[in-house]
C-alpha cells in the first residue's frame, strides 16, 4: 500500500472540510494533517510540522488570504499549495499564481479534481515532508569508544550543515553520554518510549536536555532501573525515530548492547548504520555479526560504515586490510589513536570540535562526515 501525502487544509468552512475529507478518504494520494483557521496560522505550523503541501481557501477576502499566501511562499519556497474559492475567473487564477499557487481550482469541483490535481502536483514536484537523518552507531564491544563517535559525529553535522542535531543514548546499562558532556535532565529517552500519549517532535524536544541552542541530548534512564529495564517496542521506537526526523536535522543513536529485536529496527529506520570497533579477533567476530546480519535485512552496502577505532598504523596485529576480509566489506573506514586528546574531552565535558580542534580523531571524523554526505547528496 502506497503511503500517503500529509497535507494542510486552510479554510473555516465546515462543508470545504468534509469535501476534502471525502476525497481524501477514497483512493486520493492525501490525508489532512491539520485543518488551519486562515492563513495567519501557516507560518508558525510549517515551520513545526514539515509539511510541504496543502490546500488554501482564499474565501471570503481573497485578496488579504492571497497576499499572506504570497509572503508565506516567498519565505517557504518548498511550499506547494493548491487555492481553492467558489468564485473562478482569469484574474483570480493570474493573482494565485502570483502569490505562489501551484493550482487553482473551484470549490464545487473539489469532489471531481482534486485528487488528481495533488497526484499530479506530488509526482511532478516532488514535494513531501521534509524529515532529517537518522545514523545509528552500534558497537562491537563496550569500550570501543562507541559514545565518543556518536557525540563527536553529531556535532560536526552540525557545524558542517548548520542543522539541529539530537543524540539518543540508548546505553541502558551505564549511559555514558551524561558524563561525557556534563549534562543533567529530569527526563530521557525511556521516558519517551515509556509515554502513554502521542509521541510526536515536541514530545521529543520537551524530553531532551541543551548541550548547545542547536544540539540536544535524550539522556539513558541508566540511574533509573524499572524504567531502564523495560523492554524497547519496536512500533513505539519507530515512532520515536520518525518524531526525531521531524524535529533534527540528523539524529544519532549511540546503540550498544541492543537486543536483536531493536538492532533490527534501528537498521531499518536508519539512512546510515556505523559499526565501531577495535582491530582485535573479538570485536571482528561481533562486528561481522552485525554486519551479516544488516546485509540479510537488505540494507544497501554503501549505508553500512564499517569503523575501526583506536587505529594505530604501527604495530596492530590485525590491519584494516585484514578487517575488510573478516568483515567481507569493500571498505573500512577508520579513527585514529590520540588518548590524550580524547581523555582531554571527558574530563572537560566538551566535544573535539571545541576541545581538541586539530586532533587526529577529530580529522579522522570530519572525512566521515564529508563520507555520509556524498552519499546522503547520491
Amino acid at each position: 500500500m502506497t503511503p500517503k501525502t500529509k497535507i494542510f487544509l486552510v479554510t473555516k468552512d465546515k462543508q470545504t472540510i468534509e469535501h476534502v475529507d471525502v476525497v481524501a478518504c477514497n483512493g486520493s494520494p492525501i490525508e489532512i494533517d491539520q485543518v488551519l483557521s486562515d492563513t495567519s496560522q501557516m507560518e508558525k505550523y510549517l515551520e513545526k510540522s514539515g509539511i510541504c503541501a496543502g490546500i488554501v481557501d482564499i474565501d471570503p477576502d481573497p485578496q488579504t488570504a492571497l497576499e499572506d499566501l504570497e509572503a508565506i511562499v516567498r519565505d517557504n519556497p518548498h511550499v506547494c499549495t493548491i487555492v481553492i474559492s467558489e468564485q473562478m475567473n482569469q484574474e483570480m487564477i493570474l493573482s494565485a499564481m502570483q502569490a505562489g499557487a501551484r493550482h487553482f481550482l473551484q470549490k464545487g469541483s473539489i469532489h471531481e479534481q482534486l485528487s488528481g490535481v495533488m497526484a499530479r502536483l506530488l509526482t511532478h514536484t516532488g514535494v513531501k515532508q521534509r524529515t532529517g537523518s537518522v545514523i545509528t552507531v552500534f558497537s562491537a564491544s563496550g569500550g570501543c569508544g562507541a559514545t565518543t563517535v556518536a557525540l563527536n559525529l553529531a556535532n560536526e553535522m552540525r557545524i558542517k550543515t548548520s542543522k539541529g542535531v539530537l543524540v539518543i543514548d540508548l546505553d541502558r546499562c551505564y549511559g555514558a553520554a551524561s558524563a561525557y558532556l556534563d549534562v543533567k535532565s529530569d527526563y530521557g529517552i525511556d521516558d519517551v518510549l515509556t509515554h502513554d500519549g502521542k509521541i510526536d517532535k515536541h514530545l521529543v524536544q520537551s524530553s531532551s536536555c541543551s548541550y548547545k541552542d542547536d544540539f540536544h541530548v535524550l539522556l539513558s534512564s541508566a540511574e533509573n532501573s524499572k524504567k531502564a529495564q523495560q523492554d524497547i517496542d519496536p512500533d513505539i521506537l519507530t515512532d520515536v525515530l520518525q518524531a526525531c526526523r521531524l524535529a533534527y536535522g540528523y539524529t544519532v543513536v549511540d546503540a550498544p548492547r541492543m537486543d536483536e529485536q531493536t538492532v533490527r529496527v534501528l537498521s531499518e529506520m536508519s539512512d546510515f548504520t556505523i559499526v565501531v570497533f577495535q582491530l582485535t579477533l573479538k570485536d571482528l567476530k561481533f562486528a561481522r555479526s552485525i554486519i551479516s546480519m544488516f546485509k540479510d535485512l537488505g540494507l544497501p552496502q554503501d549505508k553500512i560504515i564499517p569503523l575501526a577505532n583506536r587505529f594505530q598504523k604501527r604495530g596492530p596485529l590485525i590491519g584494516i586490510d585484514d578487517s575488510k576480509r573478516a568483515l567481507g566489506a569493500d571498505n573500512v573506514y577508520s579513527i585514529r589513536s590520540d588518548w590524550r586528546n580524547a581523555m582531554n574531552c571527558l574530563n572537560t565535558g566538551k566535544t573535539l570540535a571545541d576541545a581538541a580542534p586539530r586532533s587526529v580523531i577529530r580529522k579522522d571524523l570530519l572525512k566521515l562526515v564529508d563520507e555520509i554526505q556524498s552519499h546522503s547528496d547520491e
